[in-house]
């Protein structure tokens, strides 16, 4: 009897261990299913089902208004280093606002001059539309307070004898005169000069402001007494190049005879761009004159400080080396002219040459 009784106390007892033991494993199982079902669930939304892209790739695919929009703004480019300055601001070469780089590239490459030689562009061009087509003949675009204020912005003290100002109205009057675009003649001048600075073969007494005659390898080249005779040569020169016509006033470029010549023979050059490979042996010269040109219409139209200022001085001094040069020139051609004489002499009366030192003299057979 006593161990009927322990014995279902010892079973209720076990009964009541396992109990907790049971629930527990059952809630896990639970758990462990909602786990499954939830992450599978996920698994679903992120892969789509095999028919899901079997249509997808079945449907072809359609730009939308937006993103064909999108795709635009991303594409454009504001203009920036990467660009030449005369496509910054409101300014471009067509006429028409460049996106890109590289439709500015592609604009640039056609509009480059055409001539023998391979051609770098040079990104600190400032080029105008269509400058190509710009005749040397014509009216001025900028001002002569621009053009001062370039010059005063480069060289506010010329080495030439005249002040500012002076150069300024003698590129106008005598360009004017003949019909030559005055602001692009004196541009050509600072590019031959570097703003009238020289520095090369040719130097400041000469007043040779575009290079008559230098050929390069310390070739002096043309010299003239005055600034005005210095432009006057220069717009003389420009004439030859681009009319048949004479200058209407008296001749003092001494290339003048020579380059008309070989103007009828090849023809006339009416534009600044023919000027690459002709005037210069170059093939970015025309584009270096429209750049200088172009910096004068963006300056102000104001007369700087001291455009006027007193040269006089400067310029005596200059037309005593001038003189001074020039009887140095005269009298070396005459010894030279001599001595040239001299050996024909020789040569007719068969005298034979000996030099005593570094003088020729002549002895008779």
């Amino acid at each position: 009897m006593v161990f009927g009784k322990m014995t279902s106390l010892t079973a209720a007892i076990f009964c009541i261990l396992l109990l907790p033991v049971s629930v527990h494993a059952s809630v896990a199982k639970t758990n462990d299913g909602v786990q499954k079902q939830s992450v599978t669930a996920v698994a679903a939304k992120e892969k789509p089902s095999v028919t899901a892209k079997k249509m997808s790739s079945a449907t072809p695919k359609v730009n939308s208004p937006v993103s064909a929009q999108a795709k635009r703004s991303v594409a454009e480019v504001k203009v920036g280093k990467d660009c030449p300055p005369c496509l910054k601001g409101d300014r471009t070469i067509s006429g028409t606002v460049l996106q890109s780089p590289e439709d500015v590239r592609g604009k640039l490459k056609d509009k480059r001059v055409k001539g023998s030689g391979k051609q770098s562009w040079n990104p600190d061009f400032i080029l105008p539309a269509g400058y190509q087509e710009i005749t040397i003949m014509g009216k001025a675009d900028a001002t002569k307070n621009q053009a001062a204020q370039l010059i005063s912005s480069r060289n506010p003290v010329l080495g030439i004898g005249c002040s500012i100002g002076e150069i300024v109205t003698l590129y106008w009057e005598e360009a004017e005169r003949e019909g030559i675009r005055p602001d692009m003649a004196l541009a050509q001048a600072l590019v031959e000069t570097g703003y009238f600075r020289f520095g090369g073969d040719v130097q400041a007494w000469q007043h040779n402001f575009c290079g008559l005659g230098t050929t390069g390898g310390g070739v002096k080249g043309a010299a003239f007494k005055t600034p005005r005779e210095g432009v006057r040569a220069h717009i003389q020169h420009l004439v030859a190049y681009s009319s048949h016509a004479k200058p209407k006033t008296a001749l003092l470029d001494p290339r003048y005879d020579a380059a008309r010549r070989l103007r009828t023979q090849n023809g006339l050059i009416t534009k600044w761009s023919g000027l690459n490979w002709t005037w210069a042996m170059g093939g970015e010269y025309a584009e270096k004159i429209f750049t200088a040109q172009q910096k004068m219409l963006q300056c102000k139209d104001e007369a700087p400080k001291d455009m006027w200022k007193d040269f006089s001085f400067k310029e005596k001094q200059l037309e005593k080396i001038y003189e001074q040069k020039k009887r140095y020139e005269a009298k070396k051609q005459r010894l030279e002219t001599e001595q040239k004489l001299k050996m024909e002499q020789q040569l007719k009366t068969g005298a034979k040459t000996v030099y005593v030192g570094n003088t020729p003299r002549a002895k008779k057979a």
